[in-house]
């Protein structure tokens, strides 16, 4: 009876100590936001509304509830005779015969559960905040802590555990050890079965069988679904000061990517591996690199998983692989096979293109067509062919095998073409496209008009037929990966 009374009286405590004492320790922070998107705040409806309050009240009203059923509880204990000892053959089991009223347990335990499962269903039920706010708030307020030793002693020191604990005391019968382990494995099961399906599940594919998210924008970068335009998740800090994202490419794996991310004004990076979820919510995981001076330029992975990257430090440029690199201008490079990386930017002969052997760190020319700009993105495709953005401002998208020109794929009449990302078959590409062209773009010498409407749009290309879609909603022209 007294560990009964115990558990009871520390439900009641913790309940107290959560309404009174613990918003006596929060830190009250003052958040001021501006974006160039939308700042409009999400308002809840009725049903989340309600929940909500119903969620206030019973906070409130919950070290009452649990006094109340904790009464109750000990009260029917003590008329029951569950403290008398069993013995054998002496018939002492009459008291437990009577049973013990599970009935003050229950309602102690649904007033210590409720609270928590109405604000759970008030956020459910609230429309996610935009993109602006995550940003701004990401940005000011410190990254909550998901610890799970600091979660597991969180639920074992909640009322709702000593809720279960007094019931068990009071009830008088010792779980058995096959009792203990058959819950165990009942809850591993449903564990399993709400877990597993989103550990298992890869992102979505669209009807085409082109990935349906995408990593758009410089700094902050975030993920997009295709299909609606809309932005799902940002992309996570790796550090305190690690933050901007200043290239991201797809890794080998659906939904596996690798990004580079560095320090604001500063000339040092790091490469860390990243991952989507079949609800495109990302997740930052293991660091490639220690910490690599200067800035990156360019970002590769090869079909097998081998990693490039090209920095500029100090006015010296670098290539290289995770294991070495060389004195070589790495800018937009690119795997042309296992072994070889395609350096677009690399001064060597006229209308020609370095490729650099990373097994043996030779450096060799390829022809280049007459139109190759080094400064422009060279696409390598399935098969040997290369697409090539072209133009100044750049406004065409031209097929090439070798030097020899195709076709041209897309050509634009305002703005320029800001980014290419291209899909895993290599069939479909993703055009960034800034619709706010320059003023000499838009003058008379030049003579095009202003592209108007969206400052800047994505569009799906596909290379074989040359149709177009475009992205819905207004978004951001930088496309990291597809």
């Amino acid at each position: 009876m007294r560990t009964t009374k115990f558990f009871w009286s520390a439900a009641v405590i913790l309940s107290l100590w959560e309404l009174l004492v613990e918003p006596l320790f929060t830190e009250v922070v003052m958040v001021a936001c501006t974006s160039a998107v939308s700042l409009d705040f999400p308002r809840p409806g009725p049903g989340a509304r309600l929940a909500n309050s119903l969620g206030d009240w019973l906070a409130w009203l919950q070290p009452v509830l649990l006094a109340l059923a904790a009464v109750w509880a000990i009260r029917s204990s003590a008329r029951s005779g569950v403290a008398a000892p069993r013995t054998r053959g002496s018939g002492g089991a009459a008291g437990l015969g009577r049973g013990v009223s599970l009935l003050p347990v229950t309602l102690g335990l649904a007033a210590a559960v409720l609270p928590y499962a109405l604000t759970e269903t008030g956020d459910l039920l609230t429309p996610p905040m935009s993109l602006g706010w995550r940003e701004c708030l990401d940005a000011q307020l410190p990254t909550p802590s998901f610890v799970v030793p600091g979660m597991i002693l969180t639920w074992l020191l909640s009322p709702a555990a000593m809720v279960l604990l007094a019931g068990i005391t009071g009830a008088g019968n010792r779980p058995r050890l096959t009792d203990v382990r058959n819950t165990a494995l009942a809850v591993a099961v449903v564990v399993a079965a709400v877990v597993l399906p989103d550990v298992l599940a890869g992102p979505p594919y669209s009807a085409d069988g082109t990935p349906r998210y995408a990593v758009v924008g410089w700094g902050r970068s975030y993920v997009i679904d295709l299909e609606s335009g809309e932005a799902l998740d940002l992309l996570p800090r790796a550090t305190q000061t690690y933050v901007q994202y200043d290239l991201v490419v797809r890794d080998v794996e659906p939904g596996r990517y690798v990004a580079a991310i560095s320090v604001p004004w500063s000339d040092r990076f790091r490469l860390y591996r990243l991952s989507v979820n079949a609800d495109g919510q990302v997740t930052l995981g293991e660091r490639l690199t220690p910490t690599l001076k200067g800035t990156v330029n360019g970002l590769a992975v090869s079909p097998e998983g081998r990693i490039a990257y090209g920095r500029l430090a100090d006015g010296a440029e670098f290539a290289g692989t995770l294991e070495r690199e060389w004195p070589v201008n790495g800018y937009h490079l690119q795997w042309l096979d296992a072994r070889t990386l395609l350096l677009p930017d690399h001064r060597g002969p006229v209308n020609t293109m370095a490729t650099l052997d990373v097994d043996t760190g030779a450096i060799r020319e390829v022809a280049a067509p007459a139109t190759h700009e080094p400064s422009h993105a060279t696409l390598p495709l399935p098969g040997g062919r290369q697409l090539r953005a072209l133009g100044w401002p750049t406004r065409t998208l031209a097929l090439y095998e070798g030097t020899r020109l195709i076709k041209n794929i897309l050509t634009v009449d305002c703005g320029h073409i800001e980014a290419l990302a291209l899909a895993p078959t290599g069939r479909h590409v993703m055009v960034g496209l800034d619709r706010e062209a320059d003023e000499m773009d838009r003058s008379p010498i030049a003579g095009l008009p202003p592209c108007g409407g969206a400052r800047a749009q994505l569009l799906r290309l596909d290379l074989e037929t040359g149709t177009t879609q475009v992205v819905p909603g207004e978004q951001d022209s930088w496309i990291q990966a597809w």
